[in-house]
């Protein structure tokens, strides 16, 4: 047996299992809601808000999966960004970038939720942009079975979690 054949996986990539149309639609449809609602609906926000379109790098921080699975890195397209957080959406189902039965599709709904660390990276895994890590606040049902999903972000991304949500504060500060 050669080595390949035993070497395991440490990390699975997927992608949105959509087009790039469709997630321009479900973006401007988010936007036009904003500009029609934005006037009558009280924003409770730390920061400003700027839109940022582009493919981030989600990773969900699942204790139980820790030791015995492949690290899960999920390629998603942003919404907007501030000082406090990033949204982003989900398409209903993500593709592993090598379909096998040890890689199935994943759906959105058991992907991300609320209340679920993650680690966001800014550009490309190899490259020097910053990694944080954050807290999914909201997730909802938007257009063609997406997902918005809000993240609070909690430290900035060394190579472990935060231990606490305070530990995380006074080190951001």
């Amino acid at each position: 047996m050669t080595s390949a054949a035993v070497t395991a996986c440490t990390e699975m990539q997927y992608q949105p299992d959509c087009s790039a149309e469709q997630i321009e639609q479900v973006l401007s449809s988010l936007d036009r809601w904003s500009s029609r609602t934005g006037k009558h609906v009280t924003h409770q926000r730390a920061a400003d808000r700027h839109i940022y379109r582009t493919t981030v790098i989600v990773e969900p921080s699942d204790q139980q999966l820790a030791d015995s699975a492949p690290r899960r890195l999920f390629h998603v397209p942003t919404r907007n960004v501030s000082k406090t957080g990033i949204g982003f959406i989900a398409p209903p189902m993500f593709l592993p970038s090598l379909l096998s039965d040890a890689t199935p599709l994943v759906h959105a709904e058991s992907a991300f939720r609320v209340g679920m660390r993650i680690k966001v990276t800014l550009g490309p895994p190899t490259g020097t942009m910053p990694q944080l890590w954050g807290e999914i606040v909201r997730m909802r049902p938007v257009h063609l079975g997406f997902f918005e999903i809000g993240v609070q972000f909690v430290d900035r991304g060394l190579e472990s979690a935060p231990a606490s949500p305070s530990a995380a504060q006074g080190s951001a500060e």
